[in-house]
């Protein structure tokens, strides 16, 4: 027969087992419900607002263009990224050295392809009319629209770009650039992998920006009467759901293209619904164009032409930082 003491001592070995059980799964449920609610917090209204959306489709059922698109060249397979990147008639050495670099998938089936969007040249010469005709004959990546190239027309070249991605290609997702950027596309695409399918506006973002009175990019209360813009993401690099393209095209016809293009971006995902997400591998130097930074990681680096562009390609091919990806943030 057990003591007193025995059982005693008995009972309080499983009082403090049971006690541990109910804390572990206190713990894990904690945990789980944490999980949750991040998720929903980070994606969960992105998401449901992109199967809520609706109408992002019918403004296909007629061919008339929505923006001062011309080109109707349509992309020849469906693409896991597809880039577009902003630029000038001009730039025939930075287009090139593009395509020489991050521009181009030499696998066998791609996953990538960059085409660049370029409007129209004042006093456009004969010679430099047949130099595009040329370039595009030969690597039939340039989409072109009907306004003059300027720098407060970028939103017009936004306009033209997603109408053309949306309407002449299939993707996952899209990735529009500049021309003076460099993009580690293999390492971007493992990120992309992991990334929600729907609802995604993603780079460097910028929460709760003021709105500028002053300087180069001041803004009158005429153009925008608040205090603040809604949140957006710096328009050098950023990325976009299939989606999210769909669903901005539509509000073309509700909001006017603004100066200030990448501003422009976030008003209209405001209106469809969308919030940017912020990553930190979207980086933006404050260098000049003399200087050239190496930062390890990096997705999406700005001002980055020339030799500093080759420089950069060849440092991030050489997988001294790729294996390190981590998470998805």
């Amino acid at each position: 027969m057990f003591s007193v003491e025995q059982t005693h001592s008995s009972m309080q070995r499983l009082f403090k087992l049971k006690l541990r059980q109910l804390l572990i799964v206190g713990m894990v449920v904690t945990g789980l419900v944490s999980l949750a609610l991040f998720v929903k917090s980070n994606f969960g209204d992105t998401q449901q607002t992109a199967t809520q959306r609706q109408d992002c489709k019918s403004w296909k059922t007629t061919s008339q263009h929505k923006s001062t698109l011309i080109s109707k060249t349509a992309c020849v397979r469906n693409y896991f990224l597809l880039i577009v990147v902003s630029s000038a008639p001009a730039h025939f050495e930075r287009r090139n050295l593009i395509r020489q670099t991050w521009g181009t998938d030499r696998d066998v089936v791609a996953q990538w392809k960059t085409f660049f969007l370029l409007g129209q040249t004042r006093n456009q010469t004969q010679s430099e009319s047949s130099l595009l005709k040329k370039e595009n004959n030969i690597y039939g990546d340039i989409i072109r629209a009907d306004y003059y190239e300027h720098y407060w027309n970028q939103s017009l070249k936004i306009e033209m770009g997603f109408e053309w991605a949306a309407r002449y290609c299939t993707f996952s997702f899209l990735l529009k650039s500049d021309d003076d950027v460099f993009v580690n596309t293999k390492d971007l695409i493992h990120r992309l992998q992991r990334a929600p399918k729907k609802g995604l506006y993603m780079g460097k973002r910028h929460k709760n920006p003021e709105v500028r009175r002053y300087g180069k990019f001041r803004v009158s209360y005429d153009e925008f009467s608040g205090s603040t813009y809604p949140n957006f993401c710096s328009g050098a690099g950023f990325v976009l759901s299939y989606d999210v393209v769909e669903c901005l095209v539509p509000f073309f016809d509700v909001i006017n293209p603004f100066r200030l293009d990448d501003v422009y971006v976030g008003i209209l995902a405001n209106k469809a619904g969308v919030s940017p997400v912020h990553h930190s591998r979207f980086v933006y130097p404050d260098v000049n164009y003399e200087h050239c930074l190496f930062v390890p990681n990096t997705l999406v680096q700005h001002r980055a032409v020339g030799q500093c562009l080759t420089r950069l390609f060849e440092m991030h091919s050489k997988d001294l930082y790729s294996y390190n990806l981590g998470s998805y943030f």
